[in-house]
């Protein structure tokens, strides 16, 4: 998954990213500071599974 206009950190002590592979039927956990008001696209990088809806928004005012 990648969000457009942040990273994010993987686990508590794990490092910042901006995509990150998330397995079939898995979760992942991660901290994100949102520190970029606006609207944001939030989407999987696998063009396959962006056309069949794997993707949203993220949208926030400061």
């Amino acid at each position: 998954m990648h969000p457009h206009g942040h990273t994010y950190r993987l686990g508590d002590s794990g490092p910042r990213k901006d995509t990150a592979i998330v397995l079939p039927k898995k979760k992942l956990s991660v901290f994100f500071d949102g520190d970029n008001p606006g609207q944001w696209m939030l989407h999987c990088h696998n063009a396959y599974h962006g056309e069949a809806g794997m993707m949203t928004n993220v949208a926030y005012q400061a």
